[in-house]
């Protein structure tokens, strides 16, 4: 029978109650994400740190792979626990998978209580494999195989495979609450979003149309970098909510010290993403804001910025470069989206205030009237299928 194993790292250090109900989350992520891609005979049983799922084919374990709370997953096949059985299976692989003059190592692994242990089988099942195919000039290198065979014998089955497919790891998606993120569609945020998506966080995200101030394209891109995300949620509906705030970002440009024009675009875009996540119910705002990288992420700026709002705000980029943002984009699959150049805002002023004053700031917002138009806009967010 074909079988992929799910290997889990941090799951395994919780404490049993809370283990077990990850371990539930996280079937219910792989078999939602399976079945949306059309295996609908996907089924997912739970073993002792393990998890298996059947009625997929191996070929999916990739997929599986990329379900955050996966360490790693096993396109295998299933024998029972007797030994005969596992030497024929283990034999029956090799002689497919190893070719004329490779090398070979067996790697097996027995949890539980069974008649043998990871040593015996080691032996039996390496001169097993031999025998028969030293003619072929196949041949044991425990250092630096050709191929490996793994054999693992748990619970109630035997599983031989000979790949292993490092996942993304991180916790099961929901499973830690809800976040708003500040969606651009740019480099940082999508990978702000998957970074927090890793830890467990299902993410909302928010768009802040700035139309007439930007493009149709800058539209289009943020569209383009939700799909890009697509395959890490497990959800049948794949939604984007968007904030429009055109009207403020006029009032913005009206402001009589153009440096603060930024300061003031982010404050007021904090003010709407908290409001829609209290109506959400939702415990932090994501951004993809690096310090120092613009003239809006300085440390005076960004004291400034979370001035705004009483709820948290969460910067897993806060820390990384330039390059090591554009890493992780690339690793996730969204770079090549978010790297498209689309039209801008208009309101970004040429000398950018670096280190804004609070008291400033404030008389400025009262003002222009930005609060009453921050309200505005959170009553007027929009649900937008992607």
């Amino acid at each position: 029978m074909e079988t992929i194993l799910v290997a889990y790292n941090e799951i395994a250090l919780k404490s049993p109650s809370v283990r077990r109900r990850l371990e539930r989350h996280l079937m219910s992520n792989i078999l939602h994400i399976l079945r949306r891609k059309g295996f609908d005979d996907a089924n997912a049983t739970r073993g002792f740190g393990r998890i298996y799922i059947e009625g997929a084919p191996l070929d999916s374990a990739s997929t599986v792979a990329n379900v955050f709370g996966v360490a790693s997953s096993m396109p295998a096949l299933k024998t029972t626990t007797d030994y005969d059985s596992v030497e024929r299976l283990t034999v029956e692989v090799a002689n497919q998978r190893i070719q004329e003059g490779q090398s070979f190592a067996v790697r097996p692994r027995v949890v539980g209580d069974h008649p043998f242990s990871s040593q015996d089988l080691a032996v039996k099942l390496g001169s097993a494999v031999l025998e028969p195919n030293s003619a072929r000039g196949v041949h044991v290198n425990l250092s630096e195989p050709d191929v490996t065979l793994y054999v693992e014998v748990r619970d109630m089955g035997a599983y031989v495979y000979t790949r292993i497919i490092k996942g993304v790891g991180g916790l099961p998606y929901g499973s830690q609450g809800r976040l708003v993120s500040l969606f651009s569609g740019g480099i940082d945020s999508p990978a702000a979003a998957w970074m927090m998506m890793k830890r467990g966080a299902e993410v909302l995200p928010l768009f802040m149309d700035q139309r007439p101030h930007v493009g149709e394209s800058y539209v289009e891109r943020v569209k383009d970098a939700l799909r890009g995300l697509s395959d890490y949620i497990p959800t049948d509906e794949l939604v984007l909510y968007v904030a429009p705030i055109g009207d403020l970002m006029g009032r913005i440009s009206e402001s009589p010290n153009p440096k603060l024009r930024c300061v003031l675009c982010k404050r007021s875009m904090y003010r709407i993403a908290a409001a829609f996540a209290e109506e959400q119910n939702a415990k932090g705002i994501v951004t993809g804001e690096s310090l120092g990288q613009v003239a809006s992420q300085t440390l005076d700026n960004l004291y400034v910025l979370d001035e705004a709002v009483s709820i948290p705000v969460l910067r897993p980029t806060i820390g990384f470069d330039k390059l090591e943002i554009e890493g992780i984009a690339k690793k996730i699959g969204t770079y090549g989206i978010s790297a498209v150049s689309v039209d801008g805002c208009t309101v970004v002023p040429s000398k950018p205030s670096t280190r804004s004053r609070l008291e400033e700031v404030r008389k400025l917002e009262e003002e222009l009237g930005l609060l009453d138009l921050c309200s505005e806009a959170s009553q007027s967010i929009t649900k937008v299928p992607v």
